[in-house]
């Protein structure tokens, strides 16, 4: 939702936002309470989504929204990130909201979800967080405003298994050299590689693209401060989505955001497209479609410019299995059982669009067998609201209710097998502020952007639309240490929070 307001005259005018993946709504923005002297505003909006949840029991977890907002001084074409104090918030009837400290008293943004057990929609109204805006305005000056929201999943703090004992291994993780699942009992330093049943190994590196630097011969160290899963963090719903991906583009400037453009419109089911016309110059006309054609440096940048950080590929599988026991070559869902025939789809393009034959108690993914003749990733979501209460098999969706963890495209991840992803300090998060001039994250502590797209230290994992199914599979590592030094069709990210 943008604002224009002018400050001497206190006039407010509202123009509307958008909002992509389930619906998540942002409306009747208006600002507050100005504190002059403490140069603070209260920012009152309300917010609603789809399919929103609570659960004490079983996986003990919730969904909620990351929401932050940028802003600017009109005619002036940079956007800032807005901070949000962590004191002075308004929570609407039945809602929580946390404010992650990062700076004095203030965040780069804030949780908002249920405060009790429940499922459904939820409408939330006269939502406040406190803008420290931190300086005078001129009068008169005019200060548009944009609120953008995230929808995310908790994933509770506890010990999980990595690796599934699988007998046809890509680098799959492992205890030692006995094929067995590891289990991560804390975020304490890790040995990798070697025999030894307290080290996590990867079978030794078998039938991986780019092979680790460490295998049965050859050990390394696992940092604490590499993210391991064990405590508590915040992902992404669904993966980014081509409408989000606009979005973020028309709030860069001129020089960041053409190093960020993908450029791929009409290749790949990819609709994000340059207009040519200001002020919104970037659309995607599939709005609700996965953002496919991203680089290393496109997801850092909106990690930093969002306020996250990117995964790292041991949570990848936290967030896949849960605390639940391995299965050998399992997908998200918790088993092999996997649908291998072509999808016919209803409404494809539009935000509504649903498989039209889906198999009832089949695991849903959107891969090689089943893509159709539309060689692309498809809308976020669809699985699940392509069958009345499915389940979690049928919606395609991980132990803690995550959505296209296996197929549709690749998720980039921190990689453990070499050095530039092993010292990535998964406690350092974007602040929203990136290069103006090349569009790169500016968070120390992550692994490099060489260039315009070599990530060194990343890879991905859980297939996408042209992968085979092996590749899908949780545990599957193929490509967890390969560089991604090109756009491809078939590679996007989802980002994480666990400074909460």
């Amino acid at each position: 939702m943008k604002v224009k307001f002018t400050l001497g005259m206190m006039v407010f005018l509202l123009s509307l936002s958008q909002s992509y993946a389930n619906n998540v709504q942002v409306s009747n923005v208006t600002l507050t309470g100005q504190n002059a002297a403490n140069n603070t505003y209260q920012v009152q909006f309300d917010i609603s989504w789809e399919n929103s949840w609570r659960t004490s029991t079983f996986e003990s977890n919730y969904d909620a929204v990351w929401i932050f907002f940028k802003f600017r001084e009109t005619p002036q074409l940079n956007w800032q990130h807005g901070s949000i104090s962590t004191t002075g918030f308004v929570e609407p009837t039945g809602g929580t909201i946390n404010v992650p400290l990062e700076s004095g008293s203030s965040g780069y943004g804030a949780f908002l979800h249920r405060t009790s057990d429940g499922i459904g929609d939820v409408n939330y109204t006269s939502v406040e967080l406190k803008w420290n805006y931190g300086f005078s305005f001129e009068d008169d000056v005019v200060i548009e405003i944009c609120v953008f929201a995230i929808e995310m999943v908790y994933i509770p703090s506890g010990s999980f298994l990595v690796g599934d004992a699988s007998n046809t291994p890509e680098g799959n993780f492992e205890m030692g050299n006995t094929n067995a699942s590891f289990s991560i009992t804390s975020e304490n330093t890790l040995t990798l590689g070697g025999t030894s049943s307290a080290n996590l190994s990867n079978s030794n590196a078998i039938s991986m693209a780019t092979v680790d630097d460490y295998n049965y011969a050859i050990t390394q160290t696992l940092p604490a401060n590499y993210p391991k899963g064990f405590d508590p963090f915040y992902v992404m719903k669904y993966e980014m989505s081509q409408g989000q991906y606009a979005a973020y583009l028309n709030k860069l400037t001129t020089s960041a955001a053409g190093a960020r453009f993908p450029g791929q419109f009409g290749i790949g089911n990819h609709t994000v497209t340059d207009t040519g016309v200001a002020p919104e110059l970037y659309i995607a006309t599939s709005p609700d479609r996965a953002c496919n054609f991203l680089n290393w440096g496109d997801v850092a940048s909106y990690a930093d410019w969002s306020g996250l950080r990117p995964m790292s590929e041991l949570e990848y599988e936290k967030i896949c299995r849960g605390t639940r026991p391995s299965s050998p070559d399992e997908f998200a869902w918790g088993d092999p059982f996997i649908y291998n025939q072509n999808y016919s789809y209803a409404s494809p393009d539009l935000p509504e669009e649903t498989i039209l034959n889906p198999v009832p108690g089949a695991g849903n993914a959107i891969y090689n067998l089943t893509r159709g003749p539309q060689a692309g990733p498809r809308r976020c979501g669809m699985a699940a609201a392509s069958i009345l209460n499915p389940s979690r098999r049928e919606a395609g969706a991980s132990y803690y209710g995550v959505m296209e963890m296996t197929g549709n495209v690749w998720e980039l991840a921190i990689s453990t097998g070499s050095v530039n992803g092993r010292n990535f300090n998964g406690n350092n998060h974007g602040n929203g502020i990136i290069s103006n001039s090349t569009g790169n994250s500016t968070v120390a502590g992550w692994p490099p952007v060489s260039g315009a797209s070599n990530a060194l230290g990343t890879g991905v994992r859980g297939g996408g639309h042209p992968s085979s199914a092996p590749k899908l599979r949780v545990s599957s590592r193929d490509l967890a240490n390969t560089i991604i030094n090109s756009r491809f069709t078939d590679v996007s990210g989802r980002l994480v929070r666990s400074k909460l």
